[in-house]
């Protein structure tokens, strides 16, 4: 009789108020030998090329995991949604990753819009979030329930300014920006617009674009016409190859930086010769690299998708993001909550991932995973980024 009570007050709480009843003790989404993780992300809209490969990342992770034991004895349960870049479809797999699987946590989702639109959920019901977003007034001040698995979009604005002004030493440069219609787009714009204030700029030049566009031949005639010395990039994998190719058969010879999204393995084999020459920044290694890190990644990855020979950054991405649920698992220890895992995400000090990433450190007042990048320029022939720095941060 009781349990047909508690089960008839569970779905009236449901009903009205959208949440779930925990009895004291429970913890949704744990039993003593599995933990249920939700991922949701772009798998089949305009975005898919990277979303595709961060969820094999994290599948790849967390399979690996799971043929060595799991952590604590219990293994990881990993529920799969597409949210098409889409931010209703977003709201819709929160729902049913949440009320129907009942997940104990989240890693999600295609865009800053669609994890901007979650927060108010997240921290309704307490799901613990690993954001793929760099937009930092999501995460500064730290928002209990939220992470992020890569640096700030303003980090890596503030890098590139340096290796332009540093590395590059081009002097009182016209610099052009390109970036979508976006949020995280909008970020790195209002990052670099700071920038240029304070470094030595003779021209600045903004141009938008959509992802969308099937040609970006008009924009790269209008950033002709600035004539700058150098352009960065805030893109993704097929708008990124699609300026790129825009830019070589308008014959505009001008050094491109692109952001870490594209630097990319597809973009070269899209963009083909017309990337020779493409400079990158990145917070993630290389699938080529020789490293303790990408060696075990690569292994993970051929065993459980053999006819897949490559992966790009992206698998990375996801490949971390498995890395710092399971850290979090071992240090919340046997006894499961979400309590103890948010404390588990903050206790991550320093973890060394061996060649994939910089050193990954957490903190009460610091929910971002990176703060390190590196730089890439593009090998044509072999159609893949090789790095031409070590792992730095910016300067304060």
């Amino acid at each position: 009789m009781k349990r047909m009570v508690y089960i008839f007050l569970a779905i009236v709480a449901i009903v009205l108020f959208g949440t779930i009843p925990v009895q004291a003790g429970e913890d949704i989404g744990v039993t003593k030998d599995t933990v249920k993780i939700g991922l949701m992300g772009d798998l089949t809209g305009p975005i898919a090329e990277g979303w595709i490969q961060i969820a094999h990342g994290a599948k790849s992770y967390f399979k690996m995991v799971n043929d060595e034991g799991g952590i604590h004895g219990r293994k990881i349960d990993y529920i799969l949604e597409d949210d098409r870049y889409s931010i209703p479809l977003a709201l819709s797999c929160f729902k049913k990753l949440v009320y129907k699987d009942k997940i104990f946590a989240l890693q999600a989702a295609s865009g800053v819009g669609h994890t901007s639109a979650l927060v108010p959920l997240v921290e309704k019901e307490k799901i613990p979030l690993i954001a793929a977003s760099g937009v930092k007034k999501l995460f500064v001040p730290a928002r209990k329930y939220l992470f992020s698995v890569i640096p700030w979009y303003e980090d890596q604005a503030k890098l590139v300014m340096e290796y332009i002004f540093d590395d590059l030493k081009l002097k009182n440069p016209a610099i052009a920006l390109m970036y979508p219609d976006t949020a995280s787009g909008k970020d790195t714009r209002d990052a670099v617009r700071e920038l240029v204030k304070v470094y030595p700029v003779k021209k600045y030049k903004e141009i938008v674009f959509s992802l969308t566009a099937v040609d970006y031949t008009s924009e790269m005639l209008n950033m002709k016409q600035l004539e700058p010395d150098i352009v960065f990039i805030h893109g993704l994998v097929v708008d990124t190859s699609s300026i790129v190719k825009a830019a070589y058969r308008l014959g505009l010879s001008t050094p491109i930086i692109v952001n870490q999204y594209g630097c990319s393995d597809e973009v070269l084999a899209i963009a083909g010769k017309a990337a020779k020459g493409l400079l990158a920044i990145n917070c993630f290694g290389t699938w080529d690299e020789n490293t303790p890190g990408v060696n075990r990644l690569r292994k993970a990855s051929l065993a459980y998708d053999p006819n897949v020979h490559r992966r790009s950054s992206y698998f990375f991405q996801g490949w971390i993001a498995g890395t710092v649920f399971c850290e979090a698992f071992k240090n919340a220890g046997r006894d499961l909550t979400r309590e103890t895992y948010l404390k588990g995400v903050e206790a991550i000090r320093n973890y060394d991932t061996q060649g994939i990433c910089g050193t990954i450190t957490f903190g009460p007042d610091d929910h971002k995973a990176i703060d390190n990048h590196r730089f890439y320029k593009a090998d044509v022939e072999g159609k893949r980024f090789i790095p031409i720095s070590g792992w730095k941060k910016h300067k304060e």
